[in-house]
């Protein structure tokens, strides 16, 4: 297997955040008084059950109210899970059947809105950022903490859409909702140069919040308009691929903290394998924490910053540098479904 790992760095003065690596210790920022959301429950239209939350007006703005530069700056990039969880998760991650069914897409679409920026890009990098990539930041609510993790922005009919993991929008088992969740496409340096996009509405797997199932870790949200103006409008969206093959040739995008420190996205480009024991996709990336929620892409495009996502970035092994994802199978496709229509 050939991986290749390059990262888009900007050309301007780096102004970087102060992350950990895992395990490490970090000091957020005093927070303010937590945004509620609402939760219910929902069943899949097949076996998969998802659970979904909500946030009003109010708390949308809040979020976006929230995310001060110092804030932004003192996040932390999020492990997969608490080290003491983490054998039960995986035992749940490899009894988790597959839902199965035909290979199915949805196509990427680019962006409507004109846009006069320029893609990041260094002397070293061969292919610029993508505007449907970017960063995530949210508070745990049962710690009090601040947390940054990836995403990517998907194609549907809202055009409101984002992936990532569900262990960043939810704490999994014993945990709870996050709050004060924006989303921020092409995020560089400090700098979110397209707006911060809050959270309107979340969904992940049932089986992730009832016993952190890493073969669940996966979350769709419908994000609020910035300025009048739809999130897939502004930086385009990338298609969805479920039900294809576990040997992929992916790129994978990201904000490692243990590669420039979080600030820039990095890309990964090799195939991938199934997992040892589960049905899990891995791919030797050795991105870290923060990369979480990342889109692992099929056929991804240069040139536009576009592809299908195939999975999103769930763990990490820091002793291999293995880097491991959930299999996108009939429920994920019925997760995005239940979503991709609300506004």
């Amino acid at each position: 297997m050939r991986i290749t790992r390059r990262a888009f760095v900007p050309t301007a003065a780096a102004v970087l955040l102060t992350v950990t690596a895992m395990g490490a210790q970090a000091t957020a920022a005093t927070p303010a008084a937590p945004a509620a959301v609402t939760a219910k429950a929902s069943p899949a239209p097949v076996a998969g059950a998802t659970s979904a939350a909500t946030a009003d007006d109010a708390t949308m703005a809040a979020a976006a109210a929230y995310w001060t530069p110092e804030r932004m700056r003192n996040a932390i990039p999020l492990d997969s899970a608490p080290q003491a969880a983490a054998p039960a998760a995986r035992e749940a991650a490899a009894a988790e059947r597959p839902v199965a069914g035909s290979p199915f897409t949805v196509e990427p679409v680019e962006p409507t809105v004109a846009d006069s920026g320029r893609p990041e890009r260094d002397a070293m990098a061969s292919i610029p950022s993508s505007k449907a990539a970017g960063k995530v930041f949210f508070r745990n609510p049962k710690d009090g903490r601040n947390y940054v993790c990836s995403a990517s922005a998907l194609n549907s009919r809202s055009r409101q859409l984002v992936t990532t993991a569900g262990h960043c929008v939810h704490g999994g088992r014993g945990g709870k909702w996050m709050t004060n969740w924006v989303y921020a496409p092409r995020y560089a340096n400090g700098r979110a140069p397209y707006g911060v996009f809050p959270a309107k509405s979340w969904r992940t797997f049932t089986a992730w919040i009832t016993s952190s199932s890493f073969a669940r870790d996966v979350a769709m949200v419908t994000t609020a308009k910035v300025n009048g103006r739809k999130l897939v409008s502004v930086t385009g969206g990338h298609g969805i691929s479920v039900n294809y093959d576990h040997t992929q040739n992916v790129y994978v995008l990201g904000y490692p903290s243990n590669k420039y420190r979080g600030e820039v996205q990095m890309w990964c480009h090799g195939n991938t394998r199934r997992e040892t024991g589960s049905n899990r996709l891995a791919i030797r990336c050795t991105f870290g924490p923060g990369a979480s929620g990342g889109p692992w892409l099929r056929k991804y495009n240069t040139r536009t910053g576009l592809g299908y996502v195939n999975n999103v970035m769930s763990t990490w092994n820091p002793n291999t540098g293995w880097n491991q994802a959930a299999y996108f199978d009939t429920a994920v496709l019925n997760l995005y479904k239940a979503q991709a229509n609300v506004t």
